[in-house]
């Protein structure tokens, strides 16, 4: 039987070397991408230094014979030579006396050389000698104060030049008259130098005024600072740029690209090729303000200013960053830039004028002035209606802990009656003592908490006027016409459409009518409309209010437009607000919510007699809303002038006020309670004080953090696809649109 044959051995029976040619070719391609990925792939900022490098020289190199003739052009100006002129002869003028100043400084410097050497060493010898005196005793002391007097006798000999006449003669002196000729000599060097800087001085201001019209006529950096740019990039070396400040915790390395953002000379995109990464800081006063080395880059302008990967995740344009970077405006826009800006807020969000920001502080004003506070909170924007709620609760804490704590007291002092023996009495009787003091600390906390409340509510402006007195101010056919359409009835108004219906027009129209107080204001007699007139031009009302709409609009933008007041108001309530804007018919009182009437204060024995001197609630002390919360100033007009303004005022009209349809729903009670759910619905309460509703709170989202929500959490409802789409899938596209169209989200949406 043959033997076994064994099996086939790949290894001796067919060639590897095609596999391992595969195999070593991988290997070569993995090793030249590692290479690729090492040099340009993981690091994009060396290859962007190299090439800032190239353009911004070339950009000086180009730069400077710009500057040098912009330079000669300006030495050749007649202005600039007749300043050359003078300063040459005033330069001539002085010469002789330099000369002889210099001669003398000479001659000083010469003889100061020789006498500082010889009394230098003289001095320190005397000062040793001083010193062994005064720590010794006895027989050495004496022996070196011998030696001391000795020395000081001298003679110390030297030649020297003769202030004189220049000549070296050989001198023979003490050491109080060495002493004594070095001070007097260092005394002459300073009196001459003072001399010589009295003589240049006008040569030094002349100076100055020449290179100061120099510089003023010099648009950007000289030729020579130019050179010495280009000689700095000569020696500019790749390297991350890294700024790292551990105290306020940032480490950008964002200048790792944006190489000339210090720079001193302007550069564009332009200059540089198109390449906006190399482009200098905009504002170089605002670096001056926020050192970059203290402050960085991303606290301003977000981005993740640790990557250099790329330049998306720089920007922190990708999924898992929450803080990408504030971008330029479209540049053809007159706000080019303004996005940027937003950066501001960050440290600058209770500045209501922030330098440097034009745009965020006209946001900042039109947020205010359009009365979005009315529905949105934002810190440090109108806090008063919070403050005041924090306040209220923390007076009524205070109030029962305080009745607690008296109970406690009446406890302790009855155990401690009761206590079996001294020591036991004595621990209840201290525990009382201890809380009768707890309880005064609260009266005085309660106190200031009171004083506080009567400011807040000093403080509270409401956006839009108050509807408590809708019935003694408006005429009542005015209102559902207002309702309908505010900016139909006036452009400018700050008060949104809310797109009511018939039926809820009519409701709104009913509540807002019944549920103001049953007001009664003096008749008033007819004034003088002329006389008026001239008083509404020259009283300073011009400075708030306007007259006529869009570019005929006179006056100021700060109050309310008065275009057709004569429309809507009522005359007699009219020239009451005029003479006194701040009165009201009736206090409100924050603890009964509603407001007081005389029948409160006839239950107490008290005059009906509410205002700032008399603020307190009859019923339970608390503090009371006792002025309209209004901005408007108190003019102290005379009730005469008043009549005039009123008469003028009601003069302003486009319709005649018997044309409005009348309303007779106004009075109808079954509309109110529809009215009052409407009401609450859009947060009316929020702008205007309405009775019932004065704790009503903002109804809109708190917008504080609202820009450092994930893009996600924003609600595009349905116009997610076409934001995507279209390129505005981003917080600047959600608030844009939302504030052109605030309904636009509500598109297509059942609610």
């Amino acid at each position: 039987m043959p033997p076994d044959t064994p099996d086939r051995d790949p290894v001796t029976s067919q060639s590897l070397s095609r596999l391992l040619l595969i195999s070593a070719l991988l290997l070569v391609a993995a090793l030249a991408w590692a290479l690729y990925d090492e040099f340009f792939g993981l690091r994009p900022w060396k290859n962007y230094q190299r090439d800032f490098v190239g353009k911004y020289s070339a950009f000086l190199k180009k730069e400077k014979p710009k500057q040098e003739a912009a330079e000669r052009a300006i030495r050749a100006t007649p202005e600039y030579q007749a300043l050359q002129q003078q300063l040459d002869a005033l330069q001539n003028s002085v010469q002789p006396q330099l000369r002889l100043l210099d001669e003398q400084a000479a001659l000083v410097d010469e003889r100061l050389a020789v006498i500082t050497t010889k009394y230098t060493d003289a001095h320190a010898r005397v000062t040793d000698m001083i010193w062994r005196v005064e720590h010794t005793s006895g027989g050495s002391r004496k022996a070196w104060q011998a030696d001391l007097d000795d020395f000081e006798k001298g003679p110390f000999r030297y030649e020297a030049v003769s202030l004189n006449d220049g000549k070296t003669k050989a001198e023979s002196v003490n050491y109080d008259h060495l002493e004594g000729e070095f001070k007097a000599l260092q005394a002459k060097k300073g009196e001459l130098l003072v001399r010589k800087g009295e003589i240049l001085r006008p040569v030094s201001e002349l100076r100055a005024k020449q290179d100061s019209y120099f510089q003023q006529h010099l648009n950007g950096l000289t030729s020579e600072q130019i050179q010495g740019l280009i000689d700095k990039t000569r020696t500019m070396s790749v390297g991350i740029k890294q700024i790292n400040n551990p105290d306020a915790g940032v480490v950008d390395r964002c200048e790792s690209c944006h190489l000339a953002i210090r720079e001193p000379i302007q550069i564009t995109a332009k200059d540089m090729g198109g390449e906006r990464a190399f482009v200098s800081h905009p504002d170089p006063e605002l670096l001056r303000i926020h050192d970059p080395d203290k402050f960085g880059c991303t606290p301003c302008h977000n981005g993740n200013g640790m990557q250099l990967d790329s330049v998306e995740q720089a920007h922190g344009e990708y999924e898992h960053w929450l803080a990408p970077l504030y971008h330029r405006a479209d540049p053809k826009m007159a706000s080019a830039g303004a996005y940027m800006e937003g950066g501001c807020q960050q440290c600058h969000a209770s500045d209501m004028v922030v330098d440097h920001a034009p745009v965020l502080t006209a946001g900042k004003d039109l947020f205010q002035w359009r009365g979005c506070v009315g529905c949105h909170r934002f810190q440090h924007y109108d806090p008063e209606p919070e403050e005041l709620v924090s306040a209220q609760q923390s007076l009524q804490q205070m109030a029962q802990q305080r009745v607690q704590d008296l109970a406690e007291v009446g406890k302790a002092i009855q155990a401690g009656d009761n206590a079996p023996d001294n020591e036991a009495a004595r621990k209840f009787y201290a525990q009382a003592n201890d809380l009768r003091l707890r309880v005064s600390k609260t009266d005085l906390a309660t106190d200031q908490l009171k004083t506080r409340i009567k400011f807040l509510l000093m403080d509270r402006k409401k956006v839009g006027p108050d509807l408590k007195e809708v019935r003694a101010k408006l005429r009542p056919e005015w209102v559902p016409v207002w309702l309908t359409n505010p900016h139909a009835f006036r452009p400018t108004t700050r008060m949104p459409r809310f797109r009511l219906d018939e039926g809820e027009l009519h409701a709104v129209s009913a509540f807002i009518w019944q549920s103001g107080i049953d007001a009664k204001v003096s008749t008033q007699p007819p004034g003088d409309p002329a006389k008026g007139k001239a008083s509404f031009e020259t009283r300073g009302c011009m400075a708030c209010h306007a007259v006529g709409e869009g570019a005929n609009a006179v006056g100021g933008w700060f109050g309310a437009n008065l275009t057709r007041v004569g429309e809507k108001l009522n005359y007699d309530y009219l020239v009451r607000w005029i003479h006194n804007p701040r009165e009201r018919t009736r206090p409100y009182c924050p603890v009964e919510n509603r407001d007081l009437g005389p029948e409160d204060y006839a239950k107490h024995h008290l005059p009906f007699v509410f205002d700032l001197d008399h603020s307190k609630c009859p019923n339970d002390g608390s503090e009371m809303l006792v002025e309209q919360m209004t901005p408007m100033p108190s003019l102290r007009l005379t009730w005469e002038e008043s009549r005039d303004i009123a008469s003028y005022l009601m003069t302003l009209k486009q319709e005649d006020p018997k044309s409005y349809a009348p309303a007779p729903y106004l009075n109808d009670p079954k509309l109110k309670a529809e009215g009052e759910k409407v009401v609450r619905r859009y947060g009316c309460a929020g702008c205007h004080e309405i009775a019932g509703m004065e704790s009503e709170g903002r109804i809109g989202t708190e917008l504080t953090v609202e820009g450092s929500k994930p893009l996600e959490q924003l609600d595009f409802a349905l116009y997610v696809r076409q934001a995507k789409d279209e390129g505005w899938w981003t917080h600047k596209g959600f608030f844009e649109h939302k504030l052109a169209r605030p309904e636009m989200y509500d598109d297509g949406l059942v609610k």
